[in-house]
């Protein structure tokens, strides 16, 4: 073999090294940001799933019937009778 076939098969054998270097890079990349993405899906999820449990708390607390009876019991507060009732018009 001459001299520059041993220089252009070093060549090819460094640039081959070189790829592989890059591919394994890639695919460890690829890992990273995989994992990256599954983590953020489970914390939407963790953020759907306490949004929805506020707004079904939201709920609860503005219901009328809750709202009464809490009026009742924490407050004291009652209905007022027909005869305590006053219309006023303008």
């Amino acid at each position: 073999m001459s001299r520059a076939s041993l220089i252009g098969l070093a060549f090819l054998y460094l640039l081959v090294i070189g790829l592989a270097l890059v591919v394994v890079a890639n695919r460890h990349q690829a890992r990273q940001l995989f994992a990256e993405v599954q983590k953020l899906e489970k914390e939407n999820a963790e953020i759907s799933a306490d949004w929805s449990r506020l707004k079904l708390e939201q709920s609860t607390l503005l219901n009328q019937v809750f709202v009464e009876s809490r009026a009742k019991q924490e407050l004291g507060m009652q209905k007022p009778s027909a005869d305590n009732i006053k219309v006023i018009r303008e």
